[in-house]
């Protein structure tokens, strides 16, 4: 069994990680590169690890209060998120981190919800529900706040418990009930109690459709962009495609991103060999581009489900070549914002709805399992660039056609907004000459 890492190592293993100028780009970071990461890692703790440690220890043997060193660790880690100004910083637990990797590898079980952190009220903010889950049957909507997690005298208020703890205890066995409490409405204050049996299912990161309102338009909402979603978007085309479709519209409202590998993957669908799928930079300046080619990843790692053979390269571009459009809103983020800026540099696609969220930052995830250790630390690690417009860190992307949802629909689910109502998809599609 591996053991729970001591707050003086894992003192001097942050450290020494933040102090790395060479960091992964991937969302999370593969065993091979932990590796090579952990072993540039050696040598003896610095001067600062041996006083953090001396001042503990005379706080353990001389304070009149108890000390719990998990809860130590939590304060030092805020402290330290705080003076480095990196707002996605974290550390995950065991489990949190087996969580975390199982949802990037689409192995869900829940209630049915695509959630991201929200930065400015700590809390879990819902940015989709999926089709056919307990939780749309319930009447969970995008852009509730899970504020509260349990109920009763097991209430939780979740921006102290940490977004990860809080997303946990959402999990559970299928047939459980899962309690909590959303905040939604003007200045959210409206609360609505939640009791959701649980339920298990594959993670649905794609879904598609042949539009109701015309049957040449078919629609694929890319809901996030896990390990799944390159084979489900595959699956998506295919079956459009024969059904006769001749124009597409692309829905990345509420997307919150997702991991590098299906994104560049996805995109290597729709652009041509060689075409700029990023640019990243790091602390150093030291600029990346990574290109479209082909990619093979190990047959036993998760990522091969992110291969991208010779025959995938473009596969799709005659397609959607100035046929198709993206609709974005102020929850489409990173990874999603990617797409869309991609698809808008090369003139695949028009852009329409509102402004994005504007999130050009990328984390890293390194385990701490080459230590012996249960656990992974995130950080910022680079800023990364479309192919060829500017960042949109903290200023998002404007859309060609900017178009507000209806009022009226502003407060529906999203999956139960029909087509003939959807507003921006009408827009979309009189846009790209349909």
């Amino acid at each position: 069994m591996k053991r729970r890492i001591s707050l003086s190592t894992f003192i001097f293993i942050l450290i020494a990680a933040v102090l790395l100028t060479a960091m992964s780009s991937c969302a999370i970071v593969d065993s091979n590169l932990r590796d090579e990461y952990g072993s540039s890692l050696g040598g003896s703790p610095s001067s600062q690890n041996a006083k953090l440690e001396t001042i503990i220890n005379l706080f353990k043997t001389y304070s009149y209060y108890s000390i719990d060193e998990e809860v130590l660790c939590d304060a030092l880690l805020g402290g330290m998120y705080y003076a480095i100004g990196d707002r996605y910083a974290d550390y995950y637990d065991a489990e949190e981190y087996a969580l975390m990797t199982a949802e990037n590898q689409g192995e869900t079980q829940g209630i049915g919800v695509t959630v991201i952190e929200n930065a400015e009220y700590q809390c879990i903010e819902i940015i989709s529900v999926l089709p056919n889950s307990p939780a749309l049957a319930a009447g969970v909507e995008p852009g509730d706040l899970i504020m509260y997690i349990g109920a009763g005298e097991n209430k939780e208020y979740v921006p102290d418990m940490g977004y990860y703890a809080a997303l946990a205890k959402l999990q559970g066995a299928k047939g459980t009930v899962c309690e909590f409490t959303v905040a939604r409405g003007e200045g959210y204050a409206e609360l609505v109690d939640f009791a959701i049996t649980r339920d298990t299912f594959t993670s649905e990161s794609v879904t598609y459709r042949v539009c109701s309102t015309d049957a040449k338009v078919g629609v694929i909402k890319i809901i996030q962009f896990d390990l799944t979603t390159p084979g489900q978007f595959r699956t998506a085309m295919d079956s459009l495609i024969a059904q006769g479709v001749e124009y597409f519209i692309f829905d990345v409202r509420y997307n919150g991103g997702g991991d590098l590998a299906s994104i560049t993957a996805v995109l290597s669908y729709m652009l041509n060999d060689g075409d700029i799928l990023i640019k990243t930079r790091d602390r150093a300046g030291t600029e990346v581009v990574t290109k479209v080619g082909k990619v093979e990843y190990a047959p036993t790692s998760p990522y091969a489900a992110c291969n991208v053979a010779k025959e995938d390269i473009a596969k799709y571009r005659s397609y959607v070549e100035g046929k198709s459009a993206v609709l974005a809103n102020g929850s489409t983020a990173s990874a999603a914002e990617l797409f869309t800026c991609a698809l808008m540099d090369y003139g695949i696609s028009e852009i329409v709805g509102t402004k994005t969220y504007g999130k050009g930052s990328m984390q890293s995830i390194f385990s701490l399992a080459y230590y012996g250790y249960d656990g992974a630390v995130k950080m910022t690690t680079k800023m990364y660039f479309p192919p060829v417009s500017e960042g949109y860190d903290g200023i998002g992307i404007k859309p060609d056609l900017e178009v507000e949802l209806d009022e009226a629909l502003q407060n529906k689910n999203i999956y139960k907004i029909t087509d003939e109502e959807d507003n921006q998809l009408q827009a979309a599609i009189a846009l790209i000459g349909k």
